[in-house]
């Protein structure tokens, strides 16, 4: 009975001390700046981006700071320590290779601004989206899954990559699109926003899946 009062009257403290450890790995910027990698290579070999295009980036938690990929690096080589730490002002915090970040970033801190929600963002080049980009429309929720989780994706306008006007588009696109998870960058991409890095991955992944679907029945002759 002693034992049984013993183990039963820990467990709370277990708990504070699991939650404690959970928050200070979340606050280790060696973490993000693993996760940041891992994804950045899942979506390289996934297809969602080529060459040394694309680019992601992740909020560090309670900060004003942001890790984002390097600017001249293959999504797919990308390791930990070459990821860069920037404040939402865009100031090279640590960038321990002396590379530079994406070009792309000043929208990135655009959308984190804008969207206190997000906490990664993942701007990659998929090749049926950015086809549908093309049109200058909204993409067709060819599914279920698509409607629930993506709700609507539309599309801005095509400006020069790294440019002040194609940063201004963004913004405009998400002020006017507050709660679509996913943006169509005509010519250029997509924008893949989330709660955390693995969900704009999967925001971005289902958004390419959806425009392949769209494809896929867009040639289905009609019934006769």
């Amino acid at each position: 009975m002693g034992v049984y009062t013993i183990v039963t009257s820990g467990v709370p403290c277990i708990q504070k001390l699991v939650k404690k450890f959970e928050r200070e790995e979340m606050n280790d910027i060696s973490v993000y700046r693993k996760e940041l990698s891992e994804f950045s290579r899942r979506a390289f070999y996934r297809g969602l981006v080529g060459g040394t295009g694309g680019n992601l980036s992740v909020r560090v938690r309670d900060t004003n700071t942001v890790l984002v990929t390097p600017s001249g690096i293959s999504l797919g080589d990308v390791v930990p320590e070459e990821n860069i730490l920037v404040n939402l002002e865009g100031e090279i915090l640590e960038s321990s290779k002396g590379l530079r970040p994406s070009k792309e970033t000043g929208f990135h801190l655009a959308a984190y601004q804008l969207r206190p929600d997000v906490g990664a963002i993942a701007h990659v080049h998929p090749p049926y989206a950015t086809a549908y980009s093309n049109k200058m429309a909204p993409l067709p929720l060819a599914t279920v899954s698509a409607r629930v989780n993506l709700k609507h994706v539309p599309c801005i306008e095509c400006f020069l990559p790294g440019s002040s006007e194609l940063r201004e588009s963004v913004i405009e696109g998400i002020k006017k699109n507050p709660d679509s998870p996913c943006i169509l960058m005509k010519e250029h991409g997509i924008l893949a926003m989330g709660r955390d890095l693995k969900h704009a991955y999967y925001i971005a992944d289902l958004t390419e899946d959806t425009a392949k679907i769209a494809y896929i029945e867009a040639t289905i002759p009609p019934k006769p």
